[in-house]
Formats: C-alpha cells, structure tokens, sequence
C-alpha cells in the first residue's frame, strides 16, 4: 500500500478562525475579549491559534501556569488568564514573573499568598461559585477572602472577579439569569474592591447580552463549535475551522449478509461497496461513532458502517462515487463536527480535543 494514503490530517482554517473572532467581538460589544486557548486550543495548535488571534483579542485563557508561559515564550503579549490558578507559592511566582493572572477559586490559595512574597505584583481573579459548584468560592469564603488579600503586599488592588455559567448553553432555562443575578448581588457587596468582572463563556457571549460584565471568555465558537443544546452554529455565522480529513486506501465489494468489521455489529443488507478510509480510534476519531454517523467522499454524503477500529472506518459506497486514494472528510465543510458529535454521543469539544498527535496539522487561509 502506498505510504501517502495514511495520512489522516487535520487542515486549521486560521482564516476561518479569525473570522469566529470577528463574530465575538461584534457579540461581544465594548467587552473585552479573553479567547480560550487551553487543551492546546481544543486540539487546534495553541501557538498558532494564539498568533493568529493575537491582533483580534484583548487576551487568551489558559488552564495551567505551563500553558501560559508557552504562550509567553511564543511571543505572546496579551494579558493571559490561568483558569487553575497555582498550588503552592513557586507556582504562583512564577505567575508573576511571566505576568499571568490566575484565578483563585479556594481559600487554601489565599493562604500561600500569606506565606511569602511572589517577587514580583500579582494580577489575580477571584472566582465566585454562582451555581456551577465545582470551583469557585461562596459568597462566605469571597467575602474572607477579600478582607485576607487587602492586607497581602504584592497582590494588585483591585481584585478581578468572574463566574462561570453552568447551562447557558440552555437558551430557555432561567438558570444562567439566576447565576448572573447571584453574581451582580455579591459584586455590588464588595464593588469597592473588584476592578474588572467577566461572566460569560461562548454560550453567555452568544445568548446572554444580559450577562454583562468587562470580559468575555469565548472558547468552543472560536473554533467554529456550537455552544448550544440546539439550532447550528451557522445560525450565528460561525465557521468551521478543523477540517478533518483522510483518504480511502481500500474499496471492498461485499455480499448480501456479509458482516463488517469487529463484532459483526454491521451486516451489509445486499451485494455492495464499502470503502476503508485510514482514520479510527487511535488518531482520536470516536470509536462509539455508530453506524450512520456522516462522512463525506469525494464531497458526497456517505455513512459510516461497523465498529470504528483503531486505525480505520468502513464506509457505505451505495450511490458514491469513489476510488482507492480518494478523500474523505470527518468533519469540516461537508460534515459539521456538531453532526457527528451528536450522533456519538458527544460534544464537538471533545472531538476536536481528542485529535491525537499522530494526525499532522496543517495550517492555512483560504
């Protein structure tokens, strides 16, 4: 077999994702824009993604203090916000130096502050749990913590506060308008004390103008991802930036009864074509995507028949027209990652996180 047929790749339209900007600063107002860039930018590349978002945001968000000071030693200029914080004191120096700011979502960080200096000031934001109960400080512990950190020396004043929403991606439910008011009631608290805030993610960005707030914090519609439980991301003119693609390296007549792949799961219901395209499990595409799931050949819908296995999938050809070499699309123009994400089971986040190393990326504008 030629060597030149594995070559599952993912194509980054940087064009098409400095377009998904554009679109969150026209949602985003007077707000100022942090783009989520962690998780290598949901699979994306981050240096690259961050360079090519470097002229159209305000600053990036990362999840580690190693994530932010790559972006530093990438040339990365923009304010970075490190959604994790620090766990000890080296950590949160090494903040300082590298002016990150992390977000404080427990009182044990407080704490470290206490024990020693950081060299260097220290940006930090306070995060409020407003009813996503996973990180994040009630109003109590926010209100200990603003009157320990006053006293600390090297922590700038005043003090970021955000939140982060727990179903705006839910338009009709009134939760996320509960969260924003919780949020407002503990901000005009401590108003004093609190520079800048920031609420919402994708979904409050896109869904939410109410929410308010001096930042925004845009991740999966950056990359052309719909934050939604419903409707598409093209309804927000959003594009797709990940175009994931692969060729055919065998085209296989089958007979009527035939079973397809492990298991058996998949029985051929008469005499047909099934293509085997070089991508599975092991380059990250979902091995529970069943039968059914949208492919494109050739740029012609097709489906996905049997297991997925760890380097191939099998294609139903009924109708294609196809030939070993041809392309296939996973993803991207033809097949939107929202598509196959529901159809699995999933979310597009996951599937573009889940791309693993073994897929090259190439980037371009169109």
């Amino acid at each position: 077999m030629d060597s030149r047929l594995r070559c599952p790749v993912a194509q980054i339209d940087l064009a098409a994702l400095r377009h998904n900007a554009r679109v969150a600063r026209r949602y985003a107002g007077k707000r100022q824009i942090l783009a989520a860039v962690k998780a290598d930018a949901y699979g994306h590349g981050m240096i690259p993604v961050a360079r090519a978002l470097a002229d159209l945001v305000d600053g990036m968000i990362v999840a580690t203090v190693g994530e932010g000071e790559a972006l530093r030693k990438a040339g990365i200029t923009q304010r970075i916000m490190v959604l994790q914080g620090f766990s000890d004191l080296a950590e949160a120096s090494r903040c300082a130096r590298a002016m990150l700011e992390p977000v404080i979502h427990d009182l044990s960080q407080v704490a470290i502050l206490d024990t020693g200096s950081t060299g260097l000031p220290l940006t930090i934001w306070l995060k409020f749990d407003s009813g996503m109960h996973r990180l994040g400080l009630s109003p109590g512990e926010l209100s200990v913590a603003l009157s320990r950190l006053k006293g600390i020396e090297g922590v700038r004043k005043p003090f970021q506060l955000m939140t982060h929403f727990a179903r705006a991606d839910e338009r009709d439910h009134n939760y996320t308008a509960e969260q924003i008011a919780q949020f407002n009631l503990v901000l005009q608290s401590h108003r004093q004390l609190i520079g800048q805030t920031s609420l919402a993610n994708s979904a409050g960005t896109l869904g939410w103008p109410q929410a308010g707030g001096d930042c925004v914090r845009p991740g999966i519609m950056l990359y052309g991802g719909n934050p939604f439980v419903d409707g598409r991301a093209a309804d927000f003119d959003l594009k797709p930036v990940m175009h994931l693609r692969t060729r055919l390296i065998a085209v296989r007549r089958l007979n009527a009864g035939d079973p397809v792949g492990y298991g058996g799961s998949w029985v051929a219901p008469e005499d047909m074509p099934v293509g085997v395209a070089a991508i599975g499990y092991g380059d990250g595409y979902p091995r529970h995507a069943p039968s059914g799931t949208p492919v494109a050949v050739n740029g012609q819908r097709a489906r996905l028949v049997g297991r997925v296995s760890m380097d191939l999938i099998m294609i139903d050809l009924r109708g294609i027209q196809a030939a070993v070499g041809d392309p296939v699309e996973l993803w991207g123009d033809q097949v939107h990652a929202d598509e196959v994400a529901q159809v699995s089971g999933t979310i597009a986040y996951e599937l573009f996180c889940a791309v693993s190393g073994r897929v090259h990326r190439q980037y371009f504008q169109k």
